[in-house]
C-alpha cells in the first residue's frame, strides 16, 4: 500500500515539472518577442555604424587627397620660386649689360662730339693743292707695292700739319661688269686706300671717300692699257685758303 505522503510527493513533482515546463516556454516566447521588437533598432544601429564607417573612409580619402594636393602645390611653389629667382638673375644681368651698353653709347657720343667740334672748326674754303693716283689689278682692291709707296709719301707730306687740309678719295673701275658690281668694287678700293692712310696716322675725320664705279674714265676702256688706267683711286689734297694751316 502506497503511503499518502509518497503520493503527495509524486504529485508535487509532476506539478512542479509542469510549472517549470510552462515557465520555460513562456520565457522563450517572451525573449523572442522582445528580440523581434529590438531587431529594427539593431538593424538601424548597424546601418548607422556602416554609414559612419563610409563617412570616415570618405573623409580619410579627401584628407589624403588634400595632403597630396598640398604637397603638389608646395612643389609647384618651389618651382615657381626657382623660376622667379632665375628670372631675377637674368634681369640683373640684363641691367648690367644695359648699363655697359649705355656707357659705350655715351663714350661713342663723346667721341662723335669731339670729331664734330674739330670738323666745325675747319674752314670750308679749300682749294686743291695736289693730286695722287694709285691703280689696281683687275677685280682687285689690294694695294700693290707701288701704290703703298705713293701713299707713304702722301701721308708723310700731311703728317706735319695738324689742321688746314682735307683728303678727298674717289674710287673707279673700268667699264667691264655690271654697274652694281663696279660700284661695290670701287668702294672697296677707296676704303682700302683710306685704311692704309689711317694706319699712317692720317686722321680719319680729314678723309672723305666715295666709290663711283665706271664713271669718269681717264683712258679708253677698249684697250688693256686704258682699262688699267681706269682701275684707280684718285687722292686730292685740299688746303685751306684761310691761312689757318698749322705746322
Amino acid at each position: 500500500m502506497v503511503s499518502p505522503i509518497r503520493k503527495f510527493s509524486g504529485l508535487g513533482l509532476v506539478v512542479l515539472a509542469g510549472v517549470l515546463a510552462l515557465s520555460g516556454c513562456a520565457t522563450r516566447k517572451y525573449v523572442r518577442t522582445q528580440t523581434q521588437a529590438l531587431e529594427p533598432a539593431i538593424q538601424e544601429a548597424q546601418n548607422g555604424v556602416k554609414e559612419n564607417a563610409e563617412r570616415i573612409d570618405g573623409v580619410d580619402k579627401r584628407a589624403q587627397q588634400g595632403i597630396a594636393a598640398a604637397a603638389t602645390a608646395d612643389k609647384k611653389a618651389d618651382t615657381a620660386q626657382q623660376a622667379a629667382n632665375t628670372a631675377q638673375q637674368a634681369a640683373n644681368a640684363a641691367d648690367k649689360k644695359a648699363d655697359t651698353a649705355n656707357q659705350g653709347v655715351q663714350t661713342a657720343n663723346n667721341r662723335i662730339n669731339t670729331i664734330e667740334t674739330r670738323i666745325n672748326n675747319l674752314n670750308d674754303a679749300y682749294t686743291e693743292s695736289g693730286k695722287e693716283t694709285v691703280t689696281f689689278a683687275n677685280n682687285s682692291s689690294t694695294l700693290n707695292a707701288e701704290a703703298k709707296a705713293t701713299l707713304d709719301k702722301l701721308a708723310g707730306d700731311v703728317s706735319g700739319q695738324r689742321s688746314g687740309y682735307m683728303l678727298e678719295l674717289q674710287g673707279f673701275t673700268d667699264s667691264r661688269g655690271s654697274e652694281q658690281y663696279n660700284i661695290g668694287l670701287s668702294q672697296r678700293r677707296v676704303e682700302s686706300v683710306e685704311r692704309y692712310l689711317v694706319s699712317k696716322n692720317v686722321p680719319l675725320y680729314r678723309i672723305s671717300v666715295v666709290g663711283l664705279g665706271k664713271e669718269n674714265p681717264v683712258a679708253d676702256n677698249k684697250t688693256r692699257q686704258g682699262r688699267s688706267q681706269n682701275r684707280r683711286v684718285e687722292i686730292r689734297v685740299l688746303k685751306s685758303t684761310s691761312g689757318r694751316q698749322t705746322n
